[in-house]
């Protein structure tokens, strides 16, 4: 079984590094697919990391993109999906070095973690299982809200049959807001709970639904997001709040529609038990190795 695990997760390398015009594709898939399986350095299982680093960083973010949609469009196609929920999420990979640069977010230092590397993953949930059709990196200054446009984009590009997409309070925003409804997208957000939001949560016995306004700027000049706000009460002994434009009869629905959103976590300890670890501060190749691992979960 493990042989024809490794086997087939060479191919998937294989692929994708024939896709990005890496040359000795073969052999790096070897590589790679073996510090996979131990969650290592590929440094510390070959004296080839240099090589693979140097074709790797010949590139450009965008073409990494673009042609892991490619190979992950194909993957999807053969699932014949129905109509599915999609989870968008960011996730972090610790750097211990000296630091700088667009792509890397500084932090405290504790434990030595003197920065972050942000990634954006956008997950088609079917199923029960999350399969992953779009990552990026984050530079310092990006815009959340033309990401979201572009995985909106892109669900039209795979035909996906969208039911909702699904954000954590990270993502509660009014450029948010208004790029979702202006893709046609419906949206459930884990609202901040505002001291507007806890005393409204106070003054009321039941769930409600309430209309609600954001102020925002952009480009210099100011807008305002409407919104419906979910305020359920006491469901799992915690009182939530939801930004929404889909409207259910029975508010306490909105916590159970949310909390399939979770699988993602479980996504993300499966890519951290498969991770190629990389000392690289180069963006794309931390991307690269990103990459991989999310591919590792169509298997």
């Amino acid at each position: 079984m493990l042989y024809k695990i490794k086997k087939q997760c060479r191919k998937e390398f294989k692929d994708f590094l024939k896709k990005l015009s890496i040359p000795n594709e073969k052999e790096f898939a070897k590589l790679l697919s073996e510090a996979a399986s131990r969650n290592t350095y590929i440094e510390t299982i070959s004296n080839k990391a240099d090589s693979l680093h140097y074709n790797i960083a010949k590139g450009y973010v965008e073409y990494s993109n673009e042609e892991f949609y490619k190979l992950v469009e194909k993957k999807i196609k053969k699932l014949h999906l129905g109509i599915v929920d999609i989870i968008v999420d960011i996730t972090s990979e610790n750097f211990y070095g000296k630091y700088t640069g667009l792509y890397l977010h500084n932090w405290t230092g504790q434990d030595g973690i003197k920065a972050k590397f942000h990634f954006i993953v956008a997950g088609i949930l079917f199923r029960n299982k999350i399969y992953p059709f779009y990552v990026a990196i984050l530079r310092i200054g990006t815009f959340k809200a033309d990401m979201l446009g572009g995985i909106c984009d892109l669900c039209s590009r795979l035909n996906l049959r969208v039911r909702l997409i699904k954000l954590d309070r990270g993502f509660y925003a009014g450029e948010v807001i208004d790029e979702l409804e202006l893709k046609g997208m419906n949206y459930l957000i884990f609202a901040k709970k505002s001291s507007l939001f806890k005393c409204m949560l106070e003054a009321t016995n039941k769930s409600i639904i309430v209309k609600h306004e954001i102020k925002y700027r952009k480009s210099k000049s100011s807008h305002i997001a409407e919104t419906n706000i979910a305020l359920v009460k006491n469901v799992n002994d915690y009182d939530w709040c939801f930004a929404t434009n889909l409207l259910l009869a029975d508010v306490r629905k909105y916590v159970e529609l949310y909390r399939a959103r979770w699988n993602i976590e479980t996504m993300f300890r499966v890519h951290d038990e498969a991770r190629i670890k990389s000392k690289s501060i180069n963006p794309l190749i931390r991307l690269f190795y990103f990459m991989l691992s999310m591919l590792l979960l169509f298997m």
